[in-house]
């Protein structure tokens, strides 16, 4: 619906229910005081109000997903473990952690070189069952803004593997746009509504850890840590 139509709608709205008070309110509401008279023209204020509050559309927005303050105590409570989970090895047990992307990269090299740009975590794994290949997978823990989770919109960073050499790119900046929608205040005056609406916990960027699977016999040097 374009503004135009939107406040064309408004003021017949606004017209016909005049109308309809002087018709059939009019002998009862406007002949009585000044208060009865404000009142009557605050009750109409908020029906209009509550009416147009339904019809404005919402375009080219993303739905989040709210986390209680349980949700994100355990998700603190796992941060705090998850380090030490990965640097153990047992990254596929660790609770609380996301997998982004993976990447494999044939590999027959006697050495590897580990270039991170990035301000993720890196950690090595050789592996006496891999041969002939490289195993890349980005991980990371909850991102949430004001109780909302946005671990989904922070992408995983550029890898590439020449030769010997693991390149690990620096990500893009990523600019989010809070928008919060609440009920219009006819409906949320008399409600805790407008206190939950405020309310948040900030902002929170999860940790990132790049686990890499190499061969066993490989000689791993530059950036990251051999968990073994």
């Amino acid at each position: 619906m374009s503004f135009v139509v939107l406040l064309l709608f408004i003021i017949l709205l606004i017209v016909s229910f005049g109308s309809f008070s002087n018709r059939f309110l009019g002998s009862r509401f406007m002949s009585g005081s000044v208060i009865t008279k404000v009142f009557a023209g605050y009750l109409t204020i908020l029906l209009v109000a509550g009416i147009v509050s339904l019809m404005v559309p919402v375009e080219d927005t993303i739905k989040g997903k709210y986390l209680t303050d349980k949700q994100l105590a355990e998700n603190d409570r796992l941060n705090n473990d998850i380090y030490h989970t990965v640097e153990s090895g047992k990254i596929e047990e660790a609770e609380g952690l996301t997998k982004k992307e993976s990447w494999d990269f044939p590999f027959d090299e006697k050495s590897l070189d580990i270039r991170a740009m990035d301000n993720s975590m890196v950690f090595i794994e050789k592996d006496k069952s891999l041969v002939g290949k490289v195993e890349v997978t980005h991980y990371s823990t909850y991102s949430y803004i004001d109780n909302i989770d946005i671990t989904d919109r922070f992408e995983s960073p550029d890898i590439e593997l020449s030769r010997d050499t693991l390149k690990i790119f620096p990500r893009d900046p990523l600019n989010i746009k809070l928008v919060k929608y609440k009920n219009a205040f006819p409906f949320t005056q008399f409600s805790e509504d407008e206190e939950q609406f405020t309310s948040g916990y900030g902002m929170m960027e999860g940790l990132d850890f790049i686990y890499i699977i190499v061969p066993a016999d490989t000689e791993v040097s530059g950036g990251g840590y051999v968990i073994n």
